[in-house]
């Protein structure tokens, strides 16, 4: 009991491991028996005197032992393990609030100008408390961390980064508010309050003040010093892009700086920089073109020394578009090429191969895979191979027939089909069809098209499928969405001719349009703006996926577009920009009132321990003591 409490009374979580050292007696034990045995031949005479000598070296073993450097080694393996179980650490003490507390930092691009948000986190640290809560606040707040002690909440908000939106501060006060609705607290807004989203920081806080301590805390001065890319398109003529971007000036004199335009290829290969002259007056912007832009992603950076550095690059991301491929697959029975075939061979730059059944292996290749079965079921291997192909990144159309009624769906066919898909219905009367929405058929006059005939569909999942056409009764008529690394898209508008038509929507010029943007959608060819979006766009996926963003690798089913830079998402390199002049202008003054709000006194503090840990440090020596045994018993050849 005397050692137990002798333990216990060192700086250790659990002292008793100490006891651990005990080990190094039978590894002395262990040395001391090392030696072996050997046999000799000697005199009985010489005996007695040997007796004598050996009596000597048992002494002198002692001292060989310690000279022994696997002996040393070994001891000190022992002892840092011994240490590290035992979990040590060292005692401080810090003073915080007692109270619940809430940190909101503005992450918006202004908070990048002159260092704001580098000083906002070093004083949001000073104002923790026992019990922490940190949000971002982005185009949407983002809890980053929730009841933490103070010294969790130090370590991330060290590691939080500013993003390239304007912050929406009214909804991230009001998340904060939640969050201390139990127990009550104080909240610290850290922000320059310049610009935002929604409602304005000083209307939020007179909304949740009620009960409780918010304290707006200001930062930054009016700047002029900054030049921005605040706005850029991309233009298509005579088969090339040309990128056109504005420039802005924030100070009263011009300024001429040059520009590196840097293009990586689709292979990865980056191209030789090309260098523009950019001149801007003062005060005011100058719109400037980049002609025939390569595929792949280009940034053009302005070499400049000013206030804000994210809105001085812009980003774009051409698809590889040339011998763009699709593969048609058609009912077997059927002869003669349907009307979706004939629309689809008639689009330049595009390539189309037609087969009457599912290949084993559908080759990446091909851009999109359009299936048009009409009355032949697909088989589980053909549904199968499909699957695998939009799994990998592919894209499929299934244009409505019977094969795609409820009872002849395998198992992959029913998980990618973006609706729910029931029967057959039949009418003698024709049903009108509406386009509600979409890139695709948002300007379609669609008002003269009838349907007799069509499958019973339901919505299947609304967050991340897109629903353009409908009939009256919300039966979806077209649907697409992300699903694996690919994209599903259904047709519901059956275009086999004859007396069993399901519609007559193959008779209007409508449709052969309709098809191009189909195609243009899958292969880039002509519509490039899901592969060029501003900052704060928010895109779902169907489940998990690997995203590479310019801050690093993610794992998530919904992607925040919040930094400028190239994303890839799946096979897709998306230009994400900045483009934000309410964010770039750094000449603007915050909400008038902030001013005098923003002493935000400390609430009552309180003395506390604070832990910190070493058992990691003992840990990593024990390990690198045991690569160093292992290294010199492989030198003495004994392993």
């Amino acid at each position: 009991m005397a050692i137990a409490d002798t333990l216990a009374s060192f700086p250790f979580i659990f002292p008793l491991a100490l006891l651990g050292l005990l080990s190094i007696i039978p590894l002395i034990i262990l040395y001391m028996l090392l030696p072996k045995p050997f046999k000799i031949s000697m005199p009985s005479v010489m005996f007695l005197v040997r007796t004598e000598e050996s009596r000597e070296k048992i002494y002198s073993s002692i001292t060989k032992l310690v000279k022994d450097p696997l002996f040393i080694i070994q001891l000190f393996v022992l002892i840092m393990l011994a240490l590290a179980a035992a979990g040590p650490y060292i005692l401080s003490y810090d003073t915080h609030s007692d109270e619940s507390t809430v940190i909101i930092i503005d992450a918006s691009g202004s908070m990048q100008t002159n260092g704001r948000f580098e000083d906002a986190k070093r004083d949001a640290v000073r104002h923790l408390g026992q019990v922490n809560t940190i949000i971002l606040a982005s185009s949407v707040p983002i809890m980053v961390a929730e009841n933490v002690s103070a010294a969790e909440a130090e370590s991330i908000i060290r590691n939080l980064t500013p993003k390239a939106v304007t912050a929406d501060i009214g909804s991230a006060m009001a998340t904060g508010a939640n969050a201390l609705s139990a127990k009550g607290g104080v909240m610290y807004v850290f922000s320059d309050f310049t610009s935002w989203d929604g409602i304005s920081p000083m209307e939020a806080k007179n909304l949740l003040g009620s009960g409780l301590d918010i304290n707006l805390m200001p930062y930054g001065t009016p700047t002029d010093n900054n030049l921005a890319i605040v706005n850029g398109y991309l233009e298509k003529s005579n088969g090339t892009y040309n990128y056109h971007f504005m420039v802005r000036n924030y100070a009263n004199s011009p300024r001429t700086v040059t520009a590196n335009v840097t293009t990586t290829a689709p292979n990865g290969t980056q191209m030789p920089f090309r260098p523009m002259t950019l001149v801007v007056p003062g005060n005011g912007a100058e719109t400037f073109v980049l002609n025939n832009v390569q595929s792949g992603t280009t940034e053009i950076r302005m070499i400049v020394n000013d206030s804000l550095a994210e809105d001085n690059a812009a980003y774009i991301s051409i698809p590889n578009s040339q011998a763009a491929r699709a593969l048609y697959i058609s009912d077997p029975d059927v002869s003669g090429k349907l009307p979706s075939q004939i629309a689809l061979e008639l689009i330049p730059g595009l390539t189309l191969t037609s087969v009457v059944e599912v290949p084993e292996f559908i080759s990446a290749d091909y851009h999109f895979v359009v299936v048009n079965m009409g009355v032949h079921v697909l088989e589980a291997a053909e549904t199968d191979a499909l699957h695998a192909y939009v799994m990998n990144g592919g894209n499929v159309v299934f244009i409505a027939g019977e094969y795609l009624e409820a009872a002849n769906q395998t198992v992959n066919l029913s998980r990618m089909l973006p609706a729910r898909i029931d029967t057959t219905v039949e009418m003698l009367a024709g049903k009108q069809i509406y386009a509600i929405g979409g890139d695709l058929t948002s300007d379609l006059d669609l008002n003269d098209v009838y349907v007799k005939k069509y499958l019973n569909a339901e919505i299947r999942n609304a967050t991340t499928t897109i629903y353009p056409v409908m009939t009256m009764e919300g039966v979806p008529i077209v649907a697409y969405g992300p699903y694996g690394n690919g994209t599903v898209f259904y047709f519901g508008l059956n275009d086999h001719a004859g007396d069993d038509a399901w519609n007559n929507f193959a008779s209007f010029p409508e449709f052969p349009v309709f098809w191009i943007r189909i195609a243009n959608y899958f292969t880039g060819i002509g519509d490039i703006s899901e592969y060029n979006v501003r900052a704060g766009t928010i895109m779902a996926l169907s489940e998990n996926m690997e995203i590479i963003t310019p801050e690093g690798r993610i794992i998530t089913n919904r992607v925040l577009f919040d930094k400028a830079g190239i994303y890839t998402v799946g096979q897709k390199k998306i230009a994400v920009n900045m483009y934000n002049d309410k964010e770039s202008n750094t000449l603007l003054q915050r909400q008038a009132g902030i001013e005098s709000d923003g002493n935000g006194a400390d609430g009552p503090q309180t003395l506390y321990e604070i832990k910190n840990n070493y058992f990691y440090i003992f840990a990593i020596l024990a390990a690198l003591l045991i690569f160093a045994e292992l290294y010199l018993l492989r030198k003495r050849r004994e392993i």
